[in-house]
């Protein structure tokens, strides 16, 4: 039950995406133009152009990230109160060929990046990086792991969650660790609310440190439509859509 609904909520998420939604719009127009609905077709092609180009452009999809990014500060000073930095979980493609840090997505690579900032300012401290498989061999929990030892953290100071598949398991697992002790949080900056808020849910003590930002200084007005703001309109869908999913089960 629980893996189909992860399933389901991973089809969703790729559906409900504004590319698909606008192409689902152009495919609903060549539809209607194929069976004579002019009418429709007029309406419905000029609207999934629209549709994507203006999730494309930069100051719409900053206007849709901020407000995520900026919920909470960036953690700029290490709280030194702290046994965990947890580190969530992102990506990889394993492939030997290729160094441990171009296996790893790049926000997976950031993410890190920020836990090892605040671990290299701590003694005494857990680096814990969570994740599982996929369709990869390989756990990302593990993968995280050669790359934090690349990156010089010391073997015996990394824990590895290996079976979690998304941020609900993190948290459970996570609750089993630390308790109600207060630790470091480390994910994307437009992930951290929900993030947070799942947290909290399960009793956590989490001090949020966001990282990975989308949106930085002011939004450039002259740029054409592109596909990083596409990104970052995807980014934000995707976070909208868990926000509300936690909110219904609530």
């Amino acid at each position: 039950m629980v893996d189909t609904l992860f399933i389901v909520k991973k089809i969703a998420g790729e559906l409900l995406g504004p590319l698909s939604i606008g192409l689902f719009i152009a495919a609903a127009g060549f539809v209607a133009l194929y069976i004579g609905r002019i009418k429709a077709a007029k309406t419905l092609l000029p609207l999934a152009f629209v549709w994507i180009a203006l999730l494309s452009y930069a100051p719409v999809s900053d206007l849709l990230l901020k407000p995520l990014e900026r919920q909470y500060p960036a953690l700029i000073e290490t709280p030194v109160n702290v046994d965990y930095i947890l580190v969530l979980g992102s990506g990889h493609n394993s492939d030997k060929a290729l160094p441990i840090t171009s296996q790893v997505t790049t926000t997976a690579l950031t993410r890190l990046s920020e836990g090892i900032r605040h671990y290299n300012r701590l003694a005494d401290v857990k680096l814990v990086v969570s994740g599982y498989g996929g369709q990869d061999p390989y756990n990302h929990a593990s993968m995280q792991k050669k790359a934090a030892r690349a990156l010089g953290v010391e073997s015996d100071d990394i824990i590895m969650l290996e079976t979690p598949k998304d941020t609900y398991e993190e948290a459970v697992a996570m609750k089993k660790m630390a308790g109600e002790k207060p630790f470091i949080l480390v994910t994307s900056a437009s992930h951290m609310p929900r993030a947070f808020k799942i947290f909290k849910a399960q009793g956590l003590n989490p001090i949020a440190a966001p990282t990975g930002y989308q949106v930085r200084g002011e939004s450039e007005w002259l740029q054409m439509p592109n596909g990083r703001s596409l990104r970052g309109s995807d980014l934000a869908f995707h976070e909208y859509l868990g926000l509300a999913w936690e909110w219904v089960k609530q």
